[in-house]
């Protein structure tokens, strides 16, 4: 009977979520939502949205999307770290044990490379306002994160659960932020953003059909997850949309492949994407 013991009791008090404190009017927005290994896409993306002179003024991620959104956030200019990230292994960020009941992986690997790799301790050390997007493992609430260590608020976005530990942090115990808002959009228009660019790279549904129940719940979780995705997407101005399918969530044997769609992808949307602009004119 022990085992059925709750692994977590809900926080009698908890403390109020930090406000967001970014400068305002934020002209461009990015929202980056989640996909695991599929992030490499956001990288490519970013490294041609750059080129072309279109560097936010805001700047939202959810699970993989928060991992590449603070590094961006962290260095614009993209130096010293694509390298690496096209190196990057599965093993890097995943310390699996197989001794706990609330996650195969406990999340210090993801932190410790975020610590390697970020020269920003904090989100107020950015270079470029940053929030991670998470959620609250008992109420479903969707938590913005802009304050404290950047290291512990992006593996809080980034806990998937039944894979990653929840964390606590702001008295809550925290999963990923696609639980709840996996393309963050309605963040970005919160606080009134002119012009939001949204990149979603989350896998289209998958062509198999399921073989068991567990198969079917599976693609039941995949749909409620692609109706979320759809939602938040028609809600942007611009919607970058990579064709992924049939991939996976931590896949490490894709990574240029993954990284070139990005790029690929905002290059054949540039003329779209600048017919755009003209609307911040106006509306300054």
């Amino acid at each position: 009977m022990s085992g059925c013991n709750p692994i977590y009791q809900q926080p009698i008090a908890q403390s109020k979520i930090p406000v967001f404190e970014g400068s305002r009017p934020i002209k461009i927005a990015l929202v980056l939502g989640g996909g695991g290994s599929k992030g490499l896409a956001h990288l490519g993306a970013i490294k041609e949205l750059e080129a072309a002179g279109l560097r936010p003024d805001l700047i939202i991620g959810c699970s993989a999307g928060s991992i590449v959104g603070a590094l961006y956030a962290d260095n614009p200019e993209l130096t010293g770290f694509e390298e690496s990230f096209l190196k990057l292994t599965r093993a890097e960020l995943l310390d699996t044990t197989w001794f706990s009941r609330s996650g195969l992986v406990e999340g210090k690997a993801l932190q410790n490379f975020l610590k390697k790799h970020l020269r920003s301790k904090t989100f107020n050390e950015l270079q470029i306002p940053f929030i991670a997007i998470a959620t609250d493992l008992f109420t479903g609430e969707t938590i913005e994160l802009s304050q404290h260590e950047l290291p512990i608020a992006i593996g809080a976005s980034c806990a998937y659960p039944g894979v990653f530990h929840p964390v606590f942090l702001h008295d809550r115990y925290l999963i990923d932020g696609g639980a709840s808002s996996p393309l963050p959009v309605e963040i970005a228009k919160k606080y009134g953003a002119e012009l939001i660019i949204a990149i979603d790279v989350s896998e289209k549904l998958p062509t198999t059909k399921p073989a068991h129940y567990f198969g079917i719940a599976k693609r039941g979780l995949e749909i409620v997850y692609r109706k979320l995705i759809e939602r938040s997407i028609a809600e942007a101005d611009v919607s970058i949309r990579m064709e992924f399918q049939d991939i996976g969530m931590f896949t490490d044997h894709l990574n240029q492949e993954m990284y070139d769609h990005g790029r690929q992808k905002v290059l054949s949307m540039l003329p779209e994407i600048k017919k755009k602009m003209p609307l911040l004119a106006l509306n300054n």
